[in-house]
């Protein structure tokens, strides 16, 4: 099978055969101009709704993540860190950077301070396996996994995410500190 040519050295849109690119002009999957010709719904504008693979969280708050039109538009220092990856989004249809920074196999212990840390370290310990994939081996439906992992929904099945630890190898741990401001008084 041959492999199809992908912007830059695709000129054309797939379907309408539009110019594609020009300075600062996305390109959606490689050959689309526009998010109409790629098929792709209307994208969201607000980082906070839009999905996972599409936002990052930075200083609290999200963030839509770098896109890029094509591989040769990723710097070359990030194409080469082997931490990293990219892939096509199903929201956007740009190319984004995925880092697999943390090691899950040497790390011993970490903290997390809040919903969206805990989300994030589930996605992370997901890794390239699938939510069935997981669900299965965990015993619980999909949709719990997918509960797990929305930083936002406000329903969390305790029962799945103790399955989904066991499965992961992941045993949870509490860090207690002693907060002098509400020490009961002698």
């Amino acid at each position: 099978m041959v492999q199809e040519k992908l912007f830059p050295e695709r000129q054309r849109c797939r379907k309408c055969a539009q110019k594609l690119g020009g300075p600062g002009v996305p390109v959606y999957q490689g050959l689309y101009c526009t998010p109409r010709c790629a098929g792709l719904a209307e994208l969201v504008l607000d980082a906070a709704n839009a999905p996972r693979e599409c936002k990052t969280e930075r200083g609290g708050r999200w963030e839509f993540k770098r896109r890029y039109r094509s591989e040769i538009e990723i710097p070359g220092k990030l194409r080469d860190d082997p931490s990293t990856s990219w892939y096509t989004c199903q929201h956007c249809g740009h190319l984004h950077i995925g880092h697999s920074r943390i090691d899950l196999a040497t790390e011993t212990h970490r903290v997390l301070g809040d919903r969206a840390a805990l989300a994030d370290f589930l996605v992370k310990s997901r890794g390239n396996a699938t939510h069935k994939q997981v669900a299965e081996v965990a015993k619980i439906r999909p949709i719990r996994l997918k509960e797990l992992e929305d930083p936002t929904s406000e329903k969390v099945d305790l029962n799945a995410f103790f399955a989904v630890l066991a499965v992961y190898l992941i045993k949870l741990a509490a860090v207690l500190r002693e907060d002098r401001s509400r020490r009961a008084p002698s």
